[in-house]
């Protein structure tokens, strides 16, 4: 018998299996999230200047949006 693409058994156990693992779900995309505290946030802290970095790139990311779709329209008349 030839198997093609597709085939697969859908009552066959699938072989990947995601193990249940105690960790939240957004450990995989922000690993230190749990490790913030109030402390983070202090005045002059590495952590506060790196939180405020974030901060500045993720609120120029939409000027950086627009300026990409008006400009052209506004050198173009």
């Amino acid at each position: 018998m030839v198997k093609v693409m597709g085939d697969e058994d859908a009552s066959a156990p699938s072989a990947e299996r995601i193990p249940r693992g105690s960790e939240p779900p957004y450990q995989a995309l922000l690993p230190n999230l749990d490790k913030v505290t109030r402390s983070s946030f202090a005045k002059g802290t590495v952590s506060r200047r790196r939180i405020n970095r974030a901060l500045l790139l993720l609120a120029l990311i939409p000027l950086v949006v627009l300026a990409v779709i008006f400009v052209p329209q506004l050198v173009n008349g």
